[in-house]
């Protein structure tokens, strides 16, 4: 998880209902708040840098929580690593944006999602297969 924020803690907190997930490394702009961070969640790494995260060969997946303006740079950092991303909404700043995170996530086929839970209600499973 990248960007520790008031969301992040909302999703690491539900990270606990899912089986077989671990929060396994945690990064912030500071030690102390990724430290806090990880041990609150159980996470076993921490670290002050998100380059250092996605440097971390054990990282499968990461999720994007950081402020809006800045998830462009973050997503694009953890893809080129090979790293799937789930990006907090907005997505990004502007359609260009969108489309070199989209590119990006093609050339190295790697996932690449935005994390808006509503997709996943079921009137909009039922309204995209209905088309």
């Amino acid at each position: 998880m990248i960007g520790l924020g008031n969301i992040a803690n909302k999703f690491a907190t539900d990270l606990f209902a899912v089986n077989d997930a671990e929060l396994y490394a945690v990064a912030s702009r500071t030690q102390q708040k990724a430290d806090d961070f990880a041990e609150k969640y159980q996470a076993t790494k921490a670290y002050c840098s998100y380059e250092a995260l996605a440097n971390n060969a054990n990282v499968d997946a990461v999720y994007i929580a950081t402020p809006h303006s800045q998830h462009k740079e973050n997503t694009l950092l953890c893809l080129e690593q090979g790293i799937e991303v789930l990006c907090e909404k907005p997505f990004a700043m502007n359609a260009d944006e969108v489309n070199r995170m989209i590119a990006t996530a093609t050339q190295h086929n790697t996932l690449l999602m935005e994390g808006l839970w509503t997709y996943f209600l079921p009137h909009y499973i039922f309204s995209y297969y209905s088309v």
